[in-house]
């Protein structure tokens, strides 16, 4: 009896060395993979996922049928700096105070030392933490976004979509326990310059006009044709597509690897892109929605949920406590987000290129907005979305939007925490970088 039962111990030990190491590799519903895949400058208004007229993003279709798709989804700022930091933080952008400094159309201060980041907490948590981003100019250690991250890779600049989430992929393949992974992918940003045969998929192109709007509009200060718009969103589309084609690749990768199903997936963007809209373009200006409405997918842990479309109206920043929450996991203090599946107030804070303080705020189809001025005088406006989509005709303050008003005026008058990071400086290898991105005029 005592030999077949060491008999039977020492098989069952074979079998455990044998599979034990393949079970520690799988991933559970309460230790899921995160992956936050940011597409940078990616306007809801131009997916085919969205409704738009060209097939611009069908493996975000496919991707879709697993996940949640929020129909209105809002950027809490209108450029990289702010916006990235909020996602990252769970607060808004007057709160982690990587804003624009103002009277200074380029510079930024980097995200408050005393804020904490989702790296930062998931770390703690006892997951791997990574980051990888293509927009190495704002998203670098200077501004505090490696915070948290055991491998943040920042020397990626202007590297494609295809290079980025396969360099992603080997990652996460060498991770064998839980991992967070952060992505910014940089190809919709000016110059746009999608690679064949993207560059003409699309009507429209005409290289006369070149690879930037923001340069023709801004510095050559020429009229925007209808055959200049064309051409830039013929542009603007195929590094879309080539985007999204990138993503679907990635995601085959994960299912094949056995690390998709299980995982917690996002995908937005920081802030969209003015395409000629009010004869503007680029961002970190006027905050028109094609601007601010940016895509937001969700995939929680098998799949629940998938398929789903989600109207009401959202903000970005509740990524942060949506993670948290489905990882079961405190939100640190200070944390002004809230998950995605909880009502929530959205708004937008930015400080223009001008120094003008701008704060946005919502309720249903009615979008107020508060430009405080160098002077001090403040200037407030209300659109209302569904008979204006334009944004072209302010209407006339009611009753009807008292409680908006109020909910703004009670935003603008919460005490900010003074951010007590040092100015960054740029030096004159950033600055080539900006001026390659359009930043610098």
């Amino acid at each position: 009896m005592r030999s077949s039962q060491r008999t039977a111990g020492r098989t069952i030990g074979l079998l455990a060395m044998v599979f034990l190491p393949l079970l520690g590799c799988q991933r559970t519903p309460r230790d899921p993979d995160v992956i936050l895949l940011v597409v940078d400058t990616l306007r809801a208004k131009n997916l085919s996922l969205y409704g738009y007229d060209r097939a611009t993003s069908p493996a975000l279709e496919k991707f879709a049928k697993d996940a949640v798709t929020y129909e209105n989804a809002v950027s809490p700022g209108t450029w990289s700096v702010p916006a990235h930091a909020s996602l990252l933080t769970g607060r808004w952008p007057s709160f982690h105070g990587a804003e624009r400094v103002p009277g200074d159309r380029l510079l930024a201060l980097p995200i408050n030392p005393e804020v904490t980041t989702l790296a930062t907490t998931l770390a703690a948590g006892g997951w791997r933490t990574g980051g990888f981003v293509a927009n190495t100019t704002y998203l670098s250690a200077l501004f505090g976004f490696d915070r948290g991250f055991q491998r943040y890779a920042s020397d990626y600049g202007f590297v494609r979509a295809d290079q980025i989430t396969r360099d992603v992929g080997d990652w996460l393949a060498s991770e064998p326990g839980k991992a967070f992974v952060f992505v910014n992918i940089l190809d919709p940003h000016e110059p746009y310059e999608p690679p064949p045969p993207f560059d003409t998929m699309f009507p429209g192109r005409n290289p006369d006009f070149g690879a930037s709007m923001n340069e023709l509009v801004n510095v050559r200060h020429e009229r925007l044709t209808p055959e200049a718009i064309a051409h830039f969103v013929s542009q603007y589309d195929g590094e879309i597509a080539f985007t999204d084609q990138a993503l679907g690749t990635f995601f085959d990768r994960l299912r094949k690897v056995g690390r998709y199903d299980s995982s917690l997936i996002f995908i937005t963007s920081d802030h969209g892109e003015l395409l000629g809209e009010h004869g503007l373009a680029g961002h970190g200006i006027a905050p028109l929605e094609p601007l601010i409405r940016v895509p937001l997918l969700v995939k929680y842990p098998g799949n629940r949920g998938g398929g789903t479309r989600e109207e009401r109206r959202v903000t970005t920043m509740a990524i942060f406590a949506t993670v948290l929450q489905t990882l079961g996991i405190p939100t640190p203090p200070g944390t002004q987000a809230v998950p995605l599946d909880q009502p929530h107030p959205v708004f937008v804070e930015d400080i223009d290129p001008v120094g003008q303080r701008v704060r946005i705020a919502y309720d249903g189809d009615h979008k107020l907005v508060s430009v405080t001025r160098l002077d001090g005088a403040t200037q407030v406006s209300l659109y209302d979305l569904a008979s204006d989509p334009d944004e072209s005709k302010p209407r006339s303050m009611g009753d009807d939007v008292r409680a908006l008003a109020d909910e703004l005026t009670r935003f603008t008058a919460l005490e900010r925490p003074v951010n007590i990071a040092q100015r960054p400086v740029i030096d004159a290898e950033k600055e080539a970088k900006l001026r390659a991105l359009g930043y610098v005029r």
